[in-house]
């Protein structure tokens, strides 16, 4: 994964790792956190017809940022997954989100939220 330089359109989403924590737990088994930075994009610079793109683009955002969180929220155990043996998905958990801008002349409104997984890890089994 990475975060790509141009993007083929928009709306657009890049999700990227980002940090990782472990915590000992016993001596059998650790904890791990993994987290994954989520950003969203959408163009300031196009709308539709009568719209004005300032509105229209942090509206748009407005939205996908609530639909994401909802799913992850409705799936805090990402059903379907599968892990290497030993590890043992646990839980997510999304941190509060931060609004800015990006690109070349601030032509994207972005949101940034820190996704992060935790882990158990069987030390005998790895």
């Amino acid at each position: 994964m990475y975060d790509c330089e141009k993007f083929e359109g928009t709306p657009s989403c890049t999700i990227t790792p980002s940090e990782n924590e472990s915590d000992y737990n016993t001596t059998e088994e650790n904890v791990r956190i993994y987290a994954y930075k989520i950003r969203i994009f959408v163009n300031r610079t196009v709308a539709p017809s009568g719209q004005k793109v300032e509105y229209y683009a942090d509206n748009i955002l407005r939205d996908l940022v609530d639909d994401v969180l909802d799913k992850l929220d409705k799936n805090y155990t990402l059903t379907g997954i599968t892990q290497p043996t030993g590890y043992t998905f646990i839980n997510i958990f999304a941190t509060p989100s931060a609004w800015g801008y990006s690109g070349r002349e601030s032509e994207y409104r972005v949101c940034e939220f820190l996704v992060k997984a935790r882990v158990s890890i069987d030390l005998s089994a790895i």
